[in-house]
């Protein structure tokens, strides 16, 4: 099989704009190369894809699994006890299955790290498209932070701040902080479901997710009414949006059935286009970036900001 590798006009296609030249000279850094899978392997990949929807074992998202987040961002935490290094942060649950979602196609990544180094690409567009003159960046689900210490690089000044419901969470990011890693960072306690009244934002500063809310379901009214009355300058997530998956496609719907078996976040772009039609919120982007896991494409892009 020919190996390919994702190029900056294929971002740029996605994106339907230029990207930067540091972003070029970041996607030149990473190993994106990746082959085709033969017809035969993609009907064996579907057939493990549907095996995993008909599992009863599955586990589905829900504050039921606080205690799991818990027990993984504590062994990140330990790992940053441990070496003091930073790359603790990141998640250990990447790169777990040989193929990746690529453009409406399962692809073999040459690199484990694939998944990982292509949502990071994302994440870091977006920084810049939307955050690199913020006064205040809060990520919301931030887990170990791996997301969020990447904004130093783009917005040298912005108030970092990491909300998570884990304790762990917020013990990796104190101790960044308190040894001097990123002096500009806090870690606070959030709850989707509950949210935190006492948190407020800076002036000019962005709020944003990345496959976080999708913990939710269709439970996100709590959070959403709590970013129209605290009214952040921006919104930004990369969460699985059902909506701008195609309905005939097999992959797409694929990582439909799975979002639903998952009880990931659901019917929340509904719900801001009808907020937006009331005049509540205004909604700058909604898109899908045609990449994913091997069960879903869980990034699509969305972006508002609730009106004054």
């Amino acid at each position: 099989m020919t190996v390919q590798t994702i190029q900056p006009a294929d971002l740029e296609a996605i994106m339907g704009e230029p990207i930067s030249e540091r972003l070029k000279e970041r996607l030149a850094e990473f190993d994106l190369r990746f082959t085709e899978i033969t017809p035969e392997e993609r009907d064996q990949y579907i057939l493990e894809a549907v095996r995993a929807l008909v599992n009863p074992e599955l586990k589905v998202a829900g504050e039921h699994r606080i205690g799991d987040w818990e027990r993984g961002w504590g062994e990140n935490f330990d790992i940053f006890v441990k070496t003091g290094n930073p790359d603790a942060a990141v998640p250990l649950y990447f790169g777990k299955h040989p193929i990746v979602r690529w453009r409406r196609r399962w692809v073999r990544p040459v690199s484990e790290s694939f998944d990982y180094r292509i949502i990071c690409l994302l994440v870091e567009y977006a920084m810049e498209r939307y955050m690199k003159d913020a006064a205040g960046i809060y990520e919301f689900g931030c887990g170990p932070g791996y997301h969020l210490l990447r904004a130093r690089k783009i917005n040298p000044t912005a108030h970092l701040v990491g909300l998570d419901w884990t304790t762990a969470s917020q013990k990796i990011l104190n101790g960044m902080a308190e040894s001097g890693i990123d002096p500009n960072l806090e870690g606070r306690n959030f709850d989707f479901y509950h949210p935190d009244e006492t948190l407020e934002f800076l002036p000019n500063s962005v709020a944003y997710s990345v496959a976080a809310l999708e913990q939710v379901g269709p439970r996100h009214e709590a959070f959403i009414q709590f970013m129209l009355r605290k009214k952040p300058e921006l919104v930004v997530h990369f969460e699985p949006i059902d909506e701008v998956l195609e309905k005939d496609d097999l992959h797409d719907q694929l990582s439909v059935l799975y979002s639903n078996k998952r009880n990931y976040l659901k019917g929340y772009l509904p719900r801001l286009e009808e907020l937006e039609r009331e005049g509540k919120l205004t909604i700058h982007r909604k898109q899908r970036v045609h990449s994913g896991s091997f069960f879903i494409e869980g990034h699509s892009l969305i972006v508002w900001s609730p009106n004054l």
